[in-house]
This record gives C-alpha cells, structure tokens and sequence, in this order.
C-alpha cells in the first residue's frame, strides 16, 4: 500500500521547506533556503530537483518563497501561488513556471488534492493548506498570528497536523528583539505561540479521537531566541492530553499502527516523528 510521507526539510526564520512524498510522486509546500542548500537537502534523501513536481506557496515572504524561482529555473519545476502571491514574489519569479490556485478551490499536482485556506499573517494572501493523498490527510499552517474557530475543520480532519508554535510568551518578553519586532510576532497577523497552538489543537482533540482517527502533530517553525522546542511540546502535549486523554490500551502505539498507510514526519533538529500527542 502507498505511503504518504512528509518530511520537514527546513524549518524556522532562516527558512522553511515542507517535502510530501507519495510513491514516486513529490511536492513541495514553500521553498524558503537557496537552490544550493535545497539541492543538498534533497541530495541526502537521495533525490534531485527534477524529482521534485512542484512546489506550492503559502506566501511571498523570502523564509518561504525564496528558493522557488531558482528551482523552477533551473529544473523546469512547477510553482503554484494565489495570484495575489505571484504578484507580489514576480521579480523573484520571473522566467519561472507559475500556475495560479484560488483559496478554496480544490486543485491537484500529481496524486496531491491541495485545497487552500487563509489565514492571519503580514503578507498579501497568506494561506495554510489541507493535502489529501492516499488515503491520508496534511494540514499545513505555518505562518498565523491567530489559530481561530475558522482553522478548526481542518485540524480535526487532519491524520498530520503541520503546526506553527514559534514562540513562548514568556521568553519573547524577556529576549532582546527590538518592540516593534515583538509587537509584530504578537500581533494578530504576527505569529502563533505555544499556549495558542496547544488551545487550537486541544479544540480538536476530542473530535479527532472519537472519530477514532490517530492525529499527529508536528510543530514547525520555532524561534531559535523566543522558544525551546522541548517547552513548545510539552505545552502542547499537555493541553491535548487534559482536553481528550487517550485510551491507555494505545498511548505508546508506534507510527502506523493504527491501520492504514503509514505516515511519517522528519525535523531537522533530529525529532524522527511527529510529535504523537492525540491518539
């Protein structure tokens, strides 16, 4: 049976790079390092540019769009952007192969069906992005200053929660940026923190296990200053686990054992596996 796997290529403010992978088909969401540190994380994985098919959006900000003109440049790779998004990444895009999605209008790219969502973030068009392929489900949302109600639908559909949790309140009060860059991560279209992605995935908890599907949860895009990523697990581990305790007899289930493809996620900061935090 085919398996979908995701695995984080790069992750944080330097840049963010999302791979999914299902059979011999591959598509990237965002494209934020260079073309050389993108050919070298791919290189390890034992895979090329060309072996990419495309490389969709969420936004124009260089942490994610930065690599993809270089990419469709120079392997023929496909990009896929809101228009809004195009627009506003055209110098970086110019002479690559840009094909335009809606905010939710379904669209394919190979077995991928990507439908795209908004969300609150400083750029022009931002969106998360709910991908379906064998039988699973990957809900992406990296880049929000706020995780409302709106996001709900998608998290307790989700088998893979890809995750802003960028920071802890705390730390960024007490760390050395500069007020008006504090003020913009606060701000409702800055960054998630910690306590907010735990009360967005504690919402869907119960949701997502009564309707006896095992969710994962893989938190991206952590501050290297204002977070610790054993501190942004642990918040949301414990707001999960109080709003749907999970049944003893599968607490400590390996990945895949719940039936159906397996699915797998990998940071680089060496976490293997998504952080299985609601059975």
């Amino acid at each position: 049976m085919t398996a979908l796997r995701v695995t984080v290529l790069a992750s944080g403010s330097a840049g963010n790079v999302l791979l999914l992978e299902c059979g011999a088909d591959r598509v990237l969401v965002d494209a934020g390092i260079s073309l050389d540190a993108l050919e070298r994380a791919l290189d390890r994985l034992g895979l090329a540019p060309r072996d990419v098919g495309g490389v969709v959006l969420t936004h124009e900000h260089d942490d994610h769009a930065r690599g993809a003109g270089p990419l469709s440049r120079a392997a023929g790779v496909r990009v896929y952007a809101t228009a809004a998004t195009a627009a506003a990444a055209a110098q970086a895009l110019a002479g690559a192969d840009v094909r335009p999605f809606a905010p939710g209008t379904p669209f394919a790219v190979g077995p991928f069906e990507i439908t795209a969502f908004p969300v609150p973030h400083d750029a022009v068009e931002p969106v998360g992005l709910a991908i379906a392929a064998a039988g699973r489900r990957v809900v992406i949302a990296t880049d929000l200053g706020a995780a409302d109600e709106s996001l709900d639908r998608y998290l307790a559909e989700a088998d893979l929660a890809v995750l802003e949790s960028n920071y802890d309140l705390g730390l960024l009060h007490v760390s050395g940026y500069p007020w008006f860059l504090k003020n913009r991560i606060l701000g409702g279209r800055g960054h998630l923190s910690n306590d907010d992605a735990a009360r967005a995935l504690a919402r869907t908890a119960a949701v997502a296990r009564d309707a006896g599907r095992r969710r994962g949860v893989c938190l991206v895009h952590l501050s290297d200053t204002n977070n610790l990523a054993p501190l942004a697990r642990d918040t949301v581990r414990a707001a999960i686990e109080a709003a749907a305790p999970p049944p003893a007899a599968r607490a400590h289930g390996a990945p895949g054992d719940a039936g159906g493809p397996p699915l797998l996620a990998v940071r680089p900061n060496g976490w293997t596996k998504p952080l299985l935090v609601d059975w």
